[in-house]
């Protein structure tokens, strides 16, 4: 979270909660995590926050301008949520996928990251 301090709060929980949103379906367990982020951070709840005021094209433009570091961080948090429920279909993916040109992450990069996710569920 360290990494995170200096970012945009609202923006960050826009993105979170998207994320669950990709499939469709919002389980229990992405709310909860994302809860638990805002909670740890002493941010505004997630449910305070409406995820349609910005688009991912925004999002994208303000990820872009961000460290690797905060980036990296972001990510990982990303595929937490989207993991959160143990599974991870097409639409998921593809939003990973989509997000992870948005933030310039190598393909390398990201193959590493989902596979620790993959192996870990």
């Amino acid at each position: 979270m360290n990494s995170l301090k200096n970012i945009d709060h609202d923006k960050y929980i826009i993105l979170a909660l998207k994320a669950a949103k990709a499939n469709g379906i919002v389980v229990k367990e992405e709310k909860d995590l994302i809860d638990k982020y805002c909670r740890n951070a002493g941010w505004i709840r997630a449910d305070k926050i409406d995820d349609e005021s910005i688009s991912m094209d925004e999002l994208g433009a303000y990820l872009s301008g961000l460290s690797r570091d905060q980036k990296i961080t972001i990510f990982y948090d990303i595929l937490m949520i989207m993991y959160a429920d143990h599974r991870f279909d097409e639409s998921e993916c593809n939003f990973v996928y989509d997000l992870a040109g948005c933030m310039d992450i190598e393909e390398s990069d990201l193959n590493r990251m989902l596979s620790f996710y993959e192996n870990a569920s």
